[in-house]
Formats: C-alpha cells, sequence, structure tokens
C-alpha cells in the first residue's frame, strides 16, 4: 500500500507543474501528459521491482 502512495505522489509531483508551467506555451497537451504517466510508471514500478528483488536476495544470505 505504501508503494501504491508513493507512486502517486511522484505522478502528481511530476504532472502538477506541468499543468501550471504549460498553460500557454503548449498546444497539445494530452500526448505530453500520456509520456509523463508512462515514463513515471515504468520507470517507478521496474525500480520497486529491482529493489524488492535485490532486498529478496540480500534476506537468503
Amino acid at each position: 500500500m505504501k508503494a501504491v502512495l508513493r507512486f502517486f505522489i511522484i505522478l502528481a509531483a511530476f504532472l502538477i507543474p506541468f499543468t501550471f508551467i504549460g498553460q500557454g506555451t503548449v498546444g497539445e497537451r494530452f500526448p505530453i501528459v500520456v509520456g509523463i504517466t508512462l515514463a513515471v510508471t515504468i520507470g517507478y514500478w521496474l525500480c520497486y521491482a529491482i529493489i524488492k528483488k535485490k532486498n529478496k536476495e540480500q534476506e537468503g544470505k
């Protein structure tokens, strides 16, 4: 449950500034928002899986 909360906080940290900064300068924002969402999702859960795997290996030793 903590991992999901951390994910949404990181996602908000990347999306909220973009919504305020890109008001007049960016024409089509949807592809950028989708790109940010996918990048944060893939990056976070990939790192989470790697860290879990390393912790499991260390517990076994």
